[in-house]
C-alpha cells in the first residue's frame, strides 16, 4: 500500500510506518510511524512511542524495537529530545546520556537517528544527501510562531554549509485545517510573527462561504463564525520553501491525524489521552545496517 501526495509515494510498511523509499540509494532513512503493530493497550493502542502519557516504559521500548526492526535500524540509536514547544536546536555527534531539552535535533553522524514525537503537531524530517546530515523538527503552534523550521535551516547552513537546494524534506501526518480550531491566544502571536499569516487561517462566516481545505474536507464546526481553523502543515511547508528548499524536494504525507483514528494518534481528538508517533531520519552506518 502507498500513500500519495504530489505523485510522491510513501511506502507503507504494514500498519507500522510510512517510509520515503527514494532515499535508500543514498543510504538514508526517513520514516513516520503509524499507530498499529505495537503492544500498548488502549488508549495508547498500539505502537505508542512515549511513556509520558501513562503507558509503561516496557511497552514503549518494545514498540520502538518493533518499529526499528521493520526499518532495519538499532532502536538504541534513535535520539529524541525532551520537547518543550520552543525553538531550541541541538546538534549531536554521539548518543547523549540524557535526552536534550529541545524541539529539533541535527546530526552529522551516520548511525544516529534524530527523531521527534507527535500526536497532532507537524513532524519535519530533513536529509542532506550531499553533506550527509539529518535533522528532525517538532512544530506545534508555538514552534511555528518561533519559526523553528527556519532556525534549523539556518543552523544547517551556518554550521555545516548545507545548501537548502540540496535538502530533502518530509512533512509527516499532523492535524489539518479541517480539525485544528484555534482561539485568539494562538491567532494573535501567529499573526504577529508569520508573514502573510492570513493565508493559513480560515474563519468561516456561514454555510454559503464554506471552502474546501487542503485535505478535501470542510472545517468542523465551520458554520460557527467565532471559530478559526489553522493550517499548520501549510505553514510548515511555507517555511521550508521560503527557507530555500525547492518545492519538488518537499514530500508530505498530507493526512490529518484527527480525521484518521485507525491510522493516527490525535491529542486534540482524544482529549490528550492517547499515544505518540515518532518521526525518524538519518544515514545508515556501514556497520551492518542493511537498507
Amino acid at each position: 500500500m502507498t500513500l500519495l501526495e504530489d505523485d510522491v509515494a510513501f511506502s507503507q510498511i504494514d500498519n507500522v510506518a510510512l517510509k520515503l523509499p527514494g532515499l535508500d540509494q543514498c543510504g538514508a532513512l526517513m520514516a513516520f510511524s503509524l499507530r498499529g503493530g505495537g503492544v500498548s493497550p488502549r488508549p495508547f493502542d498500539s505502537l505508542n512511542s512515549s511513556a509520558e502519557e501513562g503507558d509503561s516504559v516496557e511497552n514503549v521500548k518494545e514498540n520502538l524495537r518493533i518499529l526499528s526492526e521493520r526499518l532495519v535500524i538499532d532502536s538504541h540509536r534513535i535520539v529524541t529530545p525532551r520537547q518543550v514547544h520552543g525553538d531550541e536546536v541541538v546538534i549531536i555527534d554521539d548518543i547523549p546520556k540524557q535526552p536534550p531539552e529541545a524541539d529539533a535535533i541535527v546530526t552529522t553522524t551516520p548511525g544516529i537517528y534524530p527523531a521527534v514525537r507527535t500526536a497532532d503537531c507537524v513532524p519535519i524530517l530533513l536529509i542532506d544527501p550531499v553533506r550527509r546530515i539529518s535533522a528532525a523538527v517538532h512544530v506545534g503552534w508555538r514552534g511555528a510562531v518561533l519559526r523553528i523550521a527556519r532556525k534549523v535551516l539556518r543552523h544547517m547552513n551556518d554550521k555545516f554549509e548545507c545548501s537548502p537546494e540540496d535538502l530533502i524534506a518530509g512533512l509527516g501526518p499532523a492535524i489539518g485545517r479541517c480539525c485544528y480550531a484555534v482561539d485568539e491566544q494562538v491567532l494573535k502571536p501567529f499573526r504577529q510573527n508569520i508573514p502573510g499569516a492570513e493565508r493559513f487561517i480560515h474563519i468561516p462566516v456561514g454555510p454559503a462561504s464554506l471552502s474546501a481545505t487542503g485535505l478535501g474536507k470542510q472545517p468542523r464546526d465551520s458554520t460557527n463564525p467565532k471559530k478559526a481553523f489553522l493550517d499548520l502543515p501549510g505553514m510548515a511547508r511555507f517555511e521550508l520553501i521560503s527557507g530555500g528548499i525547492p518545492e519538488r524536494n518537499i514530500h508530505a504525507v498530507d493526512l490529518c491525524t484527527s480525521c484518521q483514528p485507525d491510522l493516527f494518534f490525535s491529542h486534540r481528538r482524544d482529549s490528550g489521552r492517547t499515544g505518540r508517533h515518532i518521526a525518524v531520519a538519518g544515514f545508515r552506518s556501514a556497520l551492518g545496517e542493511a537498507i
